[in-house]
């Protein structure tokens, strides 16, 4: 009896070894990468396709995290990319590409949709980029796959967006203090469509507004809020992402 178990731990433990090598294998082909969507999403829903929730902020011309968005590029650029030993495409040539200028995602509102969700859209896209999904729980797929076929001499193609969240930071009997969460994402996929790369940080803004019964109070807060949060989030990510990418790098170029 024992000697069937322990075989069968060991086919576990082959099946478990020859997935992991395949993983390797795989991410093993990276000579050349594409940065293919940069953007930020001004929701603040738990889920990032819902733009209901915060209709009356999003309908608000005055809210902007354009800038943002820019600052959060320059340090991917600056700071990021370097540390890869692999090269990135110039920005211009993937953003001047004809086919890529035609890539259609889930996150895009089209020419015919522009005039009824304009104001509704929350997606801020970085100077020339598309805005590809890689949220996980909905992800571009056929965007991604589609710029392996645009671009053929790249092996992987990364995704940065910034998000955020309104959460409760403390409450009682009803009543609460909601602050906001501001993340970074950056991904990476190879052309299989599978994620090899991950990074989040995450910071959050020093006031809050008064939430009752899960209804923002005052909902003019949090404009402010959501502008606090990403300055934190700048300044974390630009002290930090040499160290947590280092790491990730290091293990994509140990597996080439």
């Amino acid at each position: 009896m024992k000697s069937k178990i322990s075989l069968k731990k060991k086919n576990i433990i082959s099946i478990v070894a020859i997935a992991f090598f395949s993983i390797l294998n795989v991410n093993a082909q990276i000579n050349k990468a594409a940065i293919i969507s940069i953007f930020g999403n001004k929701n603040l829903s738990d889920d990032p396709m819902n733009t209901l929730l915060f209709e009356a902020l999003l309908k608000d011309s005055s809210f902007d995290i354009s800038g943002t968005v820019v600052k959060f590029e320059k340090i991917i650029d600056e700071k990021m990319i370097p540390i890869f030993s692999f090269p990135f495409m110039n920005k211009n040539d993937v953003v001047s590409n004809p086919d890529y200028k035609m890539i259609k995602s889930t996150l895009m509102i089209t020419d015919d949709e522009k005039e009824s969700h304009h104001l509704l859209n929350p997606y801020v896209s970085a100077e020339g980029y598309k805005n590809i999904a890689a949220f996980g729980i909905v992800n571009d797929k056929k965007a991604i796959e589609k710029c392996f076929e645009i671009f053929p001499d790249v092996d992987a193609v990364m995704i940065a967006y910034i998000n955020y969240n309104l959460y409760d930071a403390a409450g009682a009997m009803g009543l609460s203090s909601k602050k906001v969460y501001a993340y970074c994402n950056i991904k990476m996929f190879n052309k299989f469509g599978k994620r090899i790369f991950k990074l989040k940080e995450r910071a959050t803004s020093n006031s809050g507004v008064m939430g009752v019964g899960g209804i923002v109070v005052d909902p003019k807060k949090l404009k402010p809020m959501v502008y606090e949060a990403s300055e934190k989030l700048l300044i974390d990510m630009e002290s930090k992402i040499e160290k947590s990418v280092s790491k990730m790098a290091k293990k994509l170029a140990k597996q080439k």
